[in-house]
């Protein structure tokens, strides 16, 4: 296939454009792929968009269409655009979806939220009719899981759903369970951008309610100097029970993620938690809430770790405890799980959508 791949590649690190590099560079290898990044800030900014009307944000977005103009309005057999879930986000696409109409080129949307329904109602009537004309014009739109799909249903008819997994980084699979601290330490990692939203300060009241045999790691780039100020006051607590690592990739991330028994990502809103399916692929427990976003979807309470709720700490600290005392058990069943978040597997995923894409077309209508 000839395929047009758009959308934003790190820096900075996070969970779209870490699965869109994946995409990109695992369809590369088979099909003739051109690439867009459309990355607008190479620096991290958590939640925190710059003002719309921005004359930096416009005049890099400007500076971006006119650079990949040439690469936008050649002829290709599918256009594939990762792109964001908000009426602001997937406008960013409106040029290249707009390219692939004029063109009669099917395009297919991956989105990487929960939150394209929730977001789609909260916008006015005039931002849900815009929306609404690209969404149905695509010949697919990807979700993270069935949970989602239900919700996106309301918005594009089931037919032109598909539900797509997240993949994992090939160098992060193991083909044994960890050995346990020899001390008997309970070893806890937070891997992920460390945002309010992604629960990192009910994790530290969850830890204040914890027992002095458990640690701490933290990997993921500080969402703000605010937070990253009052981490430093909470971590100064407990010296020597919890560090920060910084942005972890490559062997660094692997070797944390082996020395860890328990993974805990108490997000408030997420699209499925690609730290989780790195926790499966290192044999590690996981403690999660699966009523967030499209977590429960590949996490099971009892047989990938111990689910909890994410608002409460004393439930985050229960559902560390009981995580840790059957944590070998977990992770042999996330070792198993873990085959099917594979890169390949990812990249096949979507082939095979890409694929059925093309047979079906963009819908008019």
């Amino acid at each position: 296939m000839k395929i047009l791949a758009i959308g934003p590649l790190p820096p900075p690190l996070h969970g779209q454009s870490f699965a869109d590099r994946m995409a990109f560079d695992s369809l590369s290898r088979t099909d003739d792929v051109t690439v867009i990044d459309t990355t607008i800030e190479r620096g991290f900014a958590g939640n925190r968009l710059p003002p719309i009307w921005s004359p930096k944000r416009i005049a890099r977005i400007v500076s971006i269409l006119w650079r990949d103009a040439p690469k936008m309005w050649r002829r290709y057999d599918v256009d594939y655009m990762s792109v964001g879930v908000s009426f602001r986000t997937l406008m960013r696409f409106a040029p290249y979806m707009t390219a692939a109409l004029v063109k009669g080129e099917p395009y297919v949307l991956h989105t990487h939220s929960a939150m394209l329904y929730d977001n789609f109602v909260a916008s006015s009537p005039v931002k849900r009719s815009i929306m609404a004309f690209f969404l149905r014009r695509a010949a697919r739109v990807i979700v993270l899981g069935d949970r989602i799909a239900r919700a996106t249903a309301h918005i594009v008819p089931p037919s032109h759903i598909s539900v797509c997994a997240n993949g994992v980084d090939d160098s992060l699979f193991v083909d044994s369970i960890s050995e346990p601290s020899a001390d008997g330490t309970v070893r806890v990692l937070f891997l992920s951008n460390l945002m309010e939203d992604k629960g990192i300060f009910e994790l530290f009241e969850a830890f204040r309610l914890s027992e002095e045999g458990y640690t701490l790691a933290l990997a993921g780039a500080v969402e703000s100097e605010a937070v990253r100020k009052e981490l430093d006051r909470l971590m100064s607590e407990y010296p020597g029970r919890v560090r920060y690592e910084g942005v972890v990739t490559g062997e660094a991330k692997r070797r944390l993620l082996a020395e860890s028994d328990v993974l805990v990502l108490p997000s408030r809103n997420e699209g499925q938690g690609i730290a989780i399916l790195e926790a499966y692929a290192s044999g590690c427990a996981v403690v999660t809430d699966p009523s967030v976003g499209g977590i429960g979807d590949v996490f099971r309470d009892g047989v990938n770790g111990v689910a909890c709720d994410h608002r409460d700490p004393r439930s985050i600290a229960v559902a560390i405890r009981n995580a840790a005392i059957r944590a070998a058990f977990f992770a042999g069943n996330n070792l198993k799980e873990a085959v099917k978040y594979s890169s390949g597997a990812f990249a096949a995923r979507i082939k095979n959508i890409l694929e059925e894409s093309l047979r079906s077309g963009s819908r008019l209508y």
